[in-house]
């Protein structure tokens, strides 16, 4: 049984294509189940995953990573598979998930915007490289298009309480337990294009988020940070010791400016 954990907020617009994409899944229905985690919607999410899920929940635990690991929690199959509520899927993608499963302990493949343009191009480029990773034994596992047997995500210690870098963070605490992860074209997803429409800031984001993990270690700001459409280079500069200063002297100048 593969239990699928679709974690979800006020996503009423796209997480019925996702799980009706999900349903039609060629894989037998009764060898794999649905479990979405609404983190407190206050659309019709609820109601709409309803009608397709196995389980619904409400999540507990903080964070992008709290929800999968209340998914996780939940889910009875003796393999997980984790995305997102606006992706989609080819109907072979849970058949793959199995055959990959029963040789390997992780699995992952390529996460494909599904509106394609310069930002995407640049995205998925930059995504890519990360399959460079394999050749010291590092699979890089992007949230939407994660699977792994329970015991293994259990050795691992799943997912921790942050948002930021939550596929990340578990990607590394795979690779430290030496687990046998594999990268597989075949294991396809096509996911929203509204990551990348803000290209610049996203990838501001993603440099806060891995300077906070890598150098500071500072957790809670993986948690809560500006969310990309909000995120600016102030924020950045924030987040980093040697910036504060420098943002401190802008607003001394900018002051002195006004006067």
């Amino acid at each position: 049984m593969i239990s699928v954990i679709v974690p979800a907020l006020n996503e009423a617009e796209e997480i019925e294509a996702t799980l009706r994409s999900l349903a039609s899944q060629s894989l037998g229905r009764e060898n794999f189940e649905i479990v979405v985690v609404d983190g407190g919607s206050d659309d019709a999410t609820v109601e709409i995953a309803e009608k397709y899920a196995d389980r619904v929940i409400s999540q507990n635990h903080p964070g992008i990573g709290g929800a999968r690991r209340d998914g996780a929690q939940a889910a009875t199959g003796g393999a997980l598979a984790f995305t997102d509520a606006d992706t989609a899927f080819p109907k072979v993608w849970l058949e793959v998930v199995s055959r990959n499963l029963e040789v390997h302990e992780a699995s992952t493949g390529p996460v494909i915007f599904q509106d394609r343009d310069l930002r995407t191009e640049i995205l998925r480029a930059w995504r890519s490289s990360y399959k460079l990773l394999k050749a010291f034994n590092f699979c890089y596992m992007i949230g939407s298009n994660m699977a792994m047997r329970r015991d293994t995500y259990q050795r691992a210690g799943g997912h921790r309480d942050i948002s930021l870098l939550d596929d990340y963070d578990l990607s590394v605490r795979l690779f430290r337990i030496g687990a046998d992860a594999v990268y597989d074209p075949r294991q396809a997803v096509y996911t929203s294009s509204r990551r990348a429409h803000k290209l610049l800031t996203y990838g501001v984001t993603v440099a806060y988020g891995h300077y906070n993990y890598a150098v500071t270690k500072d957790y809670e700001k993986l948690l809560n940070y500006p969310k990309v459409e909000e995120m600016t280079v102030k924020d950045l500069l924030n987040g980093i010791r040697w910036g504060r200063p420098v943002v401190s002297a802008m607003e001394t100048f900018q002051s002195t400016l006004r006067r």
